[in-house]
C-alpha cells in the first residue's frame, strides 16, 4: 500500500457524542500527520516479562490547509464572528470546540487506485501560530498548520477508515458519518 494523495479536510463541530454541526471544507489539503500514542504496562514475574499491555490513549494531529475559512476560527477555536462573517474577535477567555475531522487519502495497492475514507471522532485543535514575511524577488506562500489531539469515544472509537473506488464515494461517507442526509448537495 502506497499513500499517493491527501484531499478535502472537513470539519464538524460536535454537538455531542457522535453527534456534529453542519461539516465545512478547512480550505485544501497540504499534509496531515496523525501520531497515535499508547498506555503501555507490563508485568515480570518469574525473572520474566509475564504481561505487556499497550491501549491507545490519544492521537496528536497536525494538519497543514492551503487556508483557515473565517468559519474555522468560530466553530473550531471559539472566536467571536461578526455577523457580516469578515471580522474575528479573539479573546483570552475563548475555549477551542471538539469537532470531527475527515479527509480523503488516494493509496495505490498493486496498482489499482483506491480512495480511502479517514474520519477522525473527536478532535480539539489549537489555532495556528501566523508567519509573515514581505515580498522578495520571488512569491513565497505561507499557509497555515494546525495541530491537536484526537481522543476516543466512550465506546473506545477513535478513528473510522474505509475504502472506494472513487473519490465521490469517500467523500458521501465522510459527510454522512457527520450527519448530512443527502451528501449529493454538499460536494
Amino acid at each position: 500500500m502506497a499513500y499517493i494523495g491527501l484531499r478535502k479536510p472537513i470539519i464538524a463541530q460536535r454537538t455531542g457524542a457522535g453527534k456534529y454541526s453542519t461539516p465545512f471544507v478547512l480550505g485544501k489539503a497540504i499534509s496531515l500527520n496523525v501520531t497515535p500514542n499508547y498506555a503501555e504496562g507490563s508485568l515480570n514475574a518469574d525473572d520474566g516479562q509475564a504481561e505487556y499491555d499497550k491501549e491507545f490513549n490519544y492521537a496528536d494531529v497536525t494538519l497543514g490547509t492551503s487556508t483557515l475559512p473565517i468559519e474555522a476560527h468560530e466553530k473550531m477555536f471559539g472566536y467571536t464572528v461578526s455577523t457580516e462573517g469578515k471580522e474575528v474577535t479573539m479573546n483570552a477567555n475563548d475555549e477551542s470546540s471538539y469537532v470531527g475531522t475527515g479527509w480523503v487519502t488516494v493509496e495505490k495497492i498493486d496498482g489499482v487506485r483506491f480512495f480511502t475514507a479517514n474520519v477522525l471522532v473527536k478532535v480539539k485543535y489549537s489555532e495556528p501560530s501566523e508567519e509573515y514575511s514581505t515580498k522578495g524577488d520571488s512569491i513565497e506562500y505561507k499557509t497555515p498548520s494546525i495541530s491537536g489531539r484526537a481522543l476516543k469515544e466512550d465506546d473506545g472509537t477513535w478513528k473510522k477508515v474505509k475504502q472506494f473506488d472513487t473519490e465521490k464515494e469517500a467523500l458521501d461517507y465522510i459527510y454522512k458519518f457527520f450527519g448530512v442526509t443527502n451528501p449529493q448537495e454538499t460536494v
